[in-house]
């Protein structure tokens, strides 16, 4: 009978152990605000927002790479998607030094614009390309 509560008490003391030990999901996986929660490749790929400009205006990310925006200029600046609302950053919330992340779910090509320095046509604009 003691070696039966001996294994028992091993058992659930390893059990215990190892699942304070285990990776986090939440550690592997970025929720997105819309689709399918999405593998986290580890990438950061950054953005600066400067006053009447992004830094850089076009490049490429994969699925999964986190895209960093960082209000680098001396004014207020946003982040608009020319088309949707699941991603971007609000005025109120991108004040010279913030940052804002966001990691795509889905491939595809996504411009962006500044609404205080740009128009979805002319002026403070970009463009993401994600690929699978």
């Amino acid at each position: 009978m003691q070696s039966v509560l001996r294994r028992f008490c091993l058992g659930l003391l390893l059990t215990t152990v190892s699942a304070g030990c285990a990776p986090d999901p939440s550690d592997l996986v970025a929720p997105t605000t819309s689709g399918p929660a999405v593998q986290l490749t580890g990438v950061k790929v950054r953005v600066r927002a400067i006053d009447n400009t992004f830094r850089p205006q076009q490049f490429e990310v994969r699925v999964g790479d986190e895209v960093e925006f960082t209000n680098g200029g001396r004014n207020d600046h946003d982040v608009t998607p020319f088309t949707g609302s699941d991603w971007g950053v609000k005025l109120a919330d991108f004040v010279p030094k913030a940052v804002y992340s966001h990691v795509f779910a889905v491939p595809g090509e996504y411009k962006f614009y500044c609404t205080i320095h740009g128009t979805n046509k002319s002026g403070m604009i970009g463009t993401i390309t994600v690929t699978a």
